[in-house]
């Protein structure tokens, strides 16, 4: 173990002294794995791909996926019965005995920190009754996240023809797995005291980055002789989180040195950048509008996201190559033209009700007139009235 340290802190030098060439952006590590793909954790953009859609046999990091379907279940603390099949598992194990009550938290420990296959196997036939069962829920979860390339016979990637997946697809299920706090912080741990009937010692995690390589959180390696080294890592840094993904490496100190040369590339090279929730964008029509929400992808450091918004309200972000790194719906045009409506009936309202104003007002105005020339006249009228009386007064003085 002293020794694959060594060599890790010495590939770590050597990364140090190449560095300054990845960050100018004119190479590309070269990497020994036949598979890997680099992406931001978060906004799931790739920031590097070799072979990554391309079949592979992935071992051990299959028990990312029998991990986090044990996890959802809601049933940690249900306590397992072992089974003889689950004892009789090849490869890795934690020595589990027939009949052995196990928490089931417990066994997805011992599945991820120590790669248990008698574990993988126990979980299985206590989600789904047998492993098949379960394989069928494994391959449900990987088209539910995107992995359209991948089938499962099996929850501990014993080697089969029909047992396969590819880096990219690796990468959506880990992305997924990583935002629950139960799977990180269990394939994070670095040592676990483990008390069983067959086996009492202290568990190490099986991951050695999580020793070698600052910012690595997990989580898992994995080896057959068909399917050779495999590894998947998460790492967070520099307010930067990637999850890497090699496949097919000769050696393990291949798909380490691979995966911490992705790394530095990545951490080097790229950023993540947010358009903040209230943003206004402008379409093509020359209106502009909010967004509803943060919206955030991931391009070489100093590059600006390219706005494109469709006739339809379709945004869509992408770096300068043209890649479409986001869609994002804008606005819908039978919202648009919902809009234009409420606007044009809140013109009409406005009209409305400014005639309404204008034809109270000539009525208040006319019957006022009114009022007032009946008053003018009644006026008129009482003044003649005197008048004659008077003048009635006079004609009675002369008769007189």
């Amino acid at each position: 173990m002293k020794k694959l340290s060594l060599i890790l802190v010495f590939s770590l030098v050597m990364l140090v002294n190449t560095q300054f060439v990845q960050a100018t952006g004119e190479n590309t590590p070269e990497i020994k794995s036949e598979s890997a793909v680099m992406i931001d954790a978060k906004t799931g953009d790739i920031l590097y791909q070799k072979n990554s859609s391309e079949q592979m046999y992935p071992a051990s990091i299959t028990k990312i996926i029998t991990g986090i379907l044990a996890i959802e279940s809601g049933k940690l603390d249900d306590s397992v019965v072992v089974s003889s099949d689950a004892v009789r598992a090849e490869g890795t194990r934690v020595y589990l005995m027939e009949d052995e009550q196990v928490p089931l938290r417990k066994l997805v420990q011992g599945l991820l920190i120590n790669s248990g296959n008698d574990a993988a196997v126990a979980i299985a036939e206590y989600l789904a009754g047998d492993v098949d069962s379960f394989a069928d829920q494994m391959n449900a979860f990987a088209k539910k996240v995107g992995a359209e390339n991948t089938h499962f016979v099996n929850p501990n990637g014993l080697f089969d023809e029909e047992h396969y997946t590819t880096a990219e697809d690796m990468a959506k299920i880990t992305q997924y797995a990583m935002k629950n706090e139960e799977f990180r912080e269990i394939v994070s741990t670095k040592e676990l005291p483990w008390v069983g009937e067959g086996w009492e010692t202290t568990l190490r995690n099986h991951h050695q980055l999580l020793w070698d390589y600052p910012g690595t959180i997990g989580v898992k390696n994995g080896y057959v002789d068909e399917s050779k080294h495999t590894l998947v890592t998460a790492v967070s840094r520099d307010n930067l989180d990637v999850i890497i993904v090699t496949l097919k490496a000769p050696t393990s100190r291949a798909a380490y040195w691979d995966t911490m040369a992705l790394g530095d590339y990545g951490f080097a090279n790229f950023e993540r950048q947010t358009l903040t929730s209230g943003t206004k964008i402008e379409a093509l029509n020359g209106e502009t509008y909010p967004l509803k929400e943060d919206l955030s992808v991931t391009l070489p450091k100093g590059e600006e996201p390219v706005q494109d918004v469709s006739s339809d309200g379709e945004l869509q972000l992408k770096d300068s190559n043209g890649n479409v790194l986001l869609t994002h719906t804008l606005f819908k045009e039978k919202e648009k033209e919902a809009t234009a409506t409420i606007d044009n009936k809140s013109v009409e309202e406005v009209d409305s009700t400014f005639m309404q104003s204008v034809v109270k007002t000539g009525i208040f105005l006319y019957s006022g007139l009114l009022l007032l020339l009946a008053f003018l006249v009644i006026l008129r009228m009482r003044s003649q009235k005197h008048k004659h009386k008077k003048m009635r007064q006079v004609a009675r003085s002369y008769v007189k």
